[in-house]
């Protein structure tokens, strides 16, 4: 029996699996937003270059954004409904006000390695910060915006809404489940709200390439940076403390000490990142060691419901291989074509169109090549 001290992020995941995949099964019914979604046909000379143009074709992905922009419109918090919204309408890390210089990213690159925060050989001061070319243009509109890298889960356009959309209802399912069973309400605002933001960096760090991929992501504390720079950018732009401890806390539990300094460090980059004194600013305990206390449930709430990607990494994973042979196979791309622009466009369509969750789920349904090859058909003519 694995004790509180064992139960790492993956760990807790590995415990969880067979019950997510049975929960996974039984709420296969579509919620509301998406109930009906059509599918738009092209042919394969068609499919849209620009990420936007393939969001923006999609009814699933504009319908998740439509969901998510209600949800943002129903916290009762005026004010932090506001400033939830102020994020998904400019994506412009606004932080890198600070450093609009080599000379301002070298300090704050030394600072972070002299604190053992970012390693070099995995993360090169050249690497800490993606391209922005300037703080008054949008890397990319929230929406348009892939769920992660492009090898992980949602990696098409628009999967950073269907990805939250589902985060979202899994974070008000555990709330909802715990006033249901035990009778007792707790911070919705401020938990819902950490899930909303909790990927807020994505549209700048997974920004679209000329080849169809999105950029490579690096490492900073020992977790993918778009987490620690949405914490810092929360951070800048004057979010409750309290909200950005539940934030910071999605990658990861304060359950166990090791945990707990895992969060720790992720808030101390993203303070140093964002310029403020993480202790004044109630983000830590007096000793700048653990996080404020007692520990909020929040941060917990939110941690449970960025688990979407434990089912929709791998489904994304085996969707693309098997769409990788029905390129090949119906659509007469060469090995070279799929390591390109051509590929990468037509995976990416399809993404938006169904989501790579609905690709995975045929997939287990007779024949799979057949499964995908119809699936893609029915959005792309030859």
């Amino acid at each position: 029996m694995n004790t509180p001290a064992d139960m790492s992020r993956r760990n807790f995941l590995k415990l969880s699996t067979a019950a997510a995949v049975g929960l996974t099964v039984a709420g296969m019914v579509r919620p509301a937003f998406a109930a009906d979604v059509k599918v738009r046909k092209v042919t394969l000379d068609a499919i849209p270059e620009d990420a936007v143009a393939c969001a923006k074709s999609s009814e699933l992905v504009q319908r998740a954004w439509d969901y998510l922009l209600n949800e943002i419109n129903a916290l009762h918090d005026a004010s932090l409904r506001d400033k939830v919204m102020s994020f998904y309408a400019n994506t412009v890390p606004t932080f890198m006000q600070k450093y609009q210089s080599s000379a301002d990213v070298k300090t704050v690159y030394v600072k972070l390695q002299n604190a053992d925060l970012v390693d070099p050989a995995k993360t090169p001061v050249d690497k800490l910060f993606p391209p922005l070319k300037d703080l008054s243009t949008n890397p990319q509109p929230f929406f348009s915006a892939p769920g992660s890298g492009y090898a992980s889960h949602h990696s098409y356009p628009g999967g950073l809404v269907t990805h939250t959309a589902v985060n979202v209802e899994i974070t008000k399912a555990v709330l909802g489940a715990y006033k249901n069973v035990m009778d007792y309400e707790y911070g919705y605002d401020i938990t819902v709200a950490a899930q909303l933001l909790h990927d807020l960096a994505k549209p700048w760090v997974f920004q679209w390439q000329k080849d169809g991929s999105c950029l490579k992501e690096y490492t900073v504390a020992g977790t993918g940076a778009h987490h620690i720079f949405s914490v810092a950018e929360s951070i800048y732009r004057g979010m409750p403390a309290d909200e950005v401890v539940a934030q910071a806390c999605a990658h990861n539990h304060p359950g166990s000490s090791a945990d707990e300094a895992q969060v720790v460090n992720w808030i101390k980059v993203a303070a140093i990142l964002a310029g403020v004194n993480p202790v004044a600013a109630g983000l830590l305990g007096a000793d700048a060691k653990t996080l404020p206390t007692p520990h909020q449930q929040a941060g917990y709430i939110v941690h449970l419901g960025d688990h979407d990607w434990v089912l929709s990494v791998p489904a994304a994973q085996s969707s693309v291989a098997m769409l990788q042979r029905v390129a090949k196979n119906n659509y007469g791309m060469s090995d070279q074509d799929l390591k390109g622009i051509k590929f990468n466009k037509f995976r990416n369509y399809i993404g938006a169109q169904y989501s790579f969750m609905h690709v995975n789920q045929a997939l287990a349904v007779g024949d799979a090549f057949k499964s995908a090859a119809a699936i893609a058909e029915s959005v792309i003519s030859k």
